[in-house]
């Protein structure tokens, strides 16, 4: 298997709403203040899933920050109490941000 490079930037401390409940973190996804179960995604950085996705934390991730009370389940119409938040991808490196595998398309709102 050859090493991937990385497909696009996000920003772990960038504001996020969860789109289910509008539940905002202004410091960033609080599941990110972990380690990453799923992907072994070092604290602080985001996951890493070359199948693609634009999530900001694998399952396992938010499962473990519920569980630590660092974030409460989503009272949105979600059946396994995860929230919602979108990832912002940039197709370039950009200020603060950090490389992530992913198969998702970049934003069409980017600046």
């Amino acid at each position: 298997m050859f090493p991937q490079t990385p497909s696009r930037w996000v920003c772990t401390d960038a504001p996020v709403t969860c789109r289910r409940c509008r539940m905002e973190w202004s410091s960033g996804d609080p599941a990110l203040t972990l380690a990453c179960r799923g992907c072994d995604a070092r604290a602080g950085a985001p996951c890493q899933r070359s199948q693609g996705g634009n999530e900001r934390a694998c399952h396992q991730r938010d499962a473990d920050a519920q569980r630590l009370r660092l974030m409460a389940p989503c009272d949105g119409l979600s059946w396994d109490g995860r929230h919602d938040k979108p990832a912002r991808l940039y197709p370039v490196p950009v200020i603060g941000a950090m490389p992530v595998l992913s198969g998702a398309p970049v934003s069409k709102f980017f600046d």
